[in-house]
């Protein structure tokens, strides 16, 4: 995978890296070619105009013959070609041209002593008009290079071709009439044009080969970059899909690919602590089944006992055999302490899923907390003459507490039942105290006796728990004092002290 995801990206950049240089190595030699022909033709325009303005102001004076001599760029010809006229002994009419810094092609003075001297690359004979005659190669040339410039119409610009069959020239040529009708000519070798363009031509090639070898090393470490922290993330998902969460994204680049590592630590992160919470909550409805599967042979046998009771004392009294009225009221009042164990668990059964649907409601009232405790205080103190039972109420006794009176009662109920079950010995210390605490009215409730064993203390408050060593009730009451309490809006706490245990239950003064 590394090699293919590392070769299509070295390919891909590599391709547009070409084309890219391609494209650039020919739009730039194209239009360069246009641009400099272009600026080539309108400085030769530019100085043809200028030498005919000052030629139909002042004529053909030695100081514009020294002007076009100096005028223009390299390798540009300017000529003066006077209207055809005849005089004397005088002069022929012969052009004057000048050249700047290249060979030039046009035809030379000639003087009236007939020695016509001139230079070019035209051949032939040139007469003169006076009292002697001369030779010259560049005479030959004129009328060809006459009829080349009368085909043209002033102000145009054209080609002109000149030379023999074994060389020629193409020139660049411009050509404008002069007040007088003299012909004024601006020409430049369209040779020199492709030099400078090939010239630029070959800088491009090199420039941009060079560019793009530059571009495939950047595309190289560019590729390799992007590819190595692609298969380090794809390396960490495929672990993440194994549920292993203990491969990190280590980079530190601040791109989409750092934030796609720190998104894939993050998911990492959260699918552990979600796997982790889910296997917890597993636990806990494994734990939960287990105690349901106790709870329901705990409750099948809370209730056989009694209804066994009822039964057999039933059938005591159907059968007439009790002798007396006294041992009859005797069964009656066993009967009736039976069927009221089994309403107890039915009504515990009742609040516990009425807790656990959220349908529990309480009836709240302003009521004395100190009369609440003493009521059932003193209930279990006339239940049970023989325990040490001490009731210590620190808290105004006059303080009022919004509560469902009823609830409440059955609340202190639950803990001094259970207080009452695990005292040891027998006669050992139960201690019930109410005080004001951080603004909660705290209940609490102490019993002698051997402490909860730690691995059990997080789980006495749940439904239907019941501690291994306990033997008695059905392991609803811690779990209905927490439901009461919460929908008060208080909390409960219990804990191991020295000798016994500790039971707390606080409700909000406001």
């Amino acid at each position: 995978m590394k090699a293919s995801i590392f070769s299509r990206l070295m390919l891909y950049l590599g391709i547009f890296f070409l084309v890219l240089c391609g494209l650039t190595y020919f739009a730039l030699s194209t239009y360069f070619e246009i641009y400099y022909t272009q600026t080539r033709t309108e400085a030769l325009k530019a100085n043809t105009e200028e030498i005919l303005g000052i030629y139909n102001q002042e004529g053909l004076t030695p100081e514009l013959q020294s002007l076009i001599g100096t005028k223009g760029e390299e390798g540009t010809v300017i000529q003066i070609i006077p209207n055809k006229t005849t005089s004397g002994e005088g002069s022929t009419p012969q052009g004057m041209g000048g050249t700047m810094g290249g060979s030039s092609q046009g035809t030379g003075q000639g003087t009236g002593q007939g020695t016509g001297q001139g230079t070019g690359q035209g051949t032939g004979q040139g007469t003169g008009q006076g009292q002697g005659s001369g030779s010259g190669n560049g005479s030959g040339q004129q009328k060809s290079f006459e009829t080349q410039m009368a085909e043209h119409q002033d102000g145009q610009s054209f080609m002109m071709v000149s030379g023999n069959n074994d060389h020629t020239v193409e020139w660049l040529s411009y050509k404008k009439v002069a007040e007088d009708g003299a012909q004024i000519v601006g020409r430049i070798p369209f040779y020199s044009v492709h030099d400078v363009v090939h010239i630029v031509q070959n800088f491009l090639l090199v420039f941009l080969l060079i560019i793009f070898g530059c571009s495939l090393i950047f595309a190289y470490f560019f590729a390799k970059g992007i590819s190595k922290p692609i298969i380090n993330l794809n390396r960490i998902s495929k672990e993440m899909g194994s549920l292993n969460f203990t491969q990190k994204y280590k980079g530190h680049r601040k791109d989409e690919i750092g934030q796609l590592g720190e998104t894939l630590n993050h998911i990492s992160d959260e699918l552990e602590t979600t796997i982790d919470q889910l296997q917890i909550e597993l636990n806990k409805e494994r734990t939960l089944e287990k105690m349901r599967q106790r709870f329901t042979a705990q409750v099948s046998h809370e209730i056989q006992t009694p209804l066994a009771v009822i039964k057999s004392y039933a059938e005591a009294l159907e059968d007439e055999i009790l002798e007396t009225r006294e041992e009859e009221r005797e069964y009656f009042i066993t009967i009736e302490k039976e069927a009221d164990k089994i309403s107890g668990i039915a009504s515990d059964l009742l609040d516990l899923s009425q807790i656990e649907s959220g349908a529990y409601r309480l009836k709240k009232e302003k009521v004395l907390g100190a009369e609440v405790l003493g009521s059932v205080v003193e209930r279990f103190e006339h239940t049970y003459p023989g325990k040490n039972i001490r009731f210590e109420n620190n808290c105004d006794p006059e303080l009022m507490i919004n509560m469902d009176r009823k609830r409440m009662e059955q609340v202190v109920y639950n803990l001094l039942d259970n207080a009452i079950k695990h005292v040891t010995p027998e006669n050992g210390a139960i201690e019930v105290k109410s005080e004001v605490r951080s603004g909660n009215w705290a209940v609490s409730i102490y019993n002698d006796g051997n402490p909860i064993p730690e691995n059990e203390i997080d789980q006495i408050w749940g439904y239907f728990y019941k501690a291994q060593s306990d033997k008695k009730g059905t392991g609803l009451g811690l779990a209905i004092v927490k439901g009461i309490i919460k929908c008060h809006g208080g909390q409960v706490a219990v804990e191991n002290r020295e000798n016994g245990v500790w039971f707390e239950a606080t409700l909000p003064l406001q």
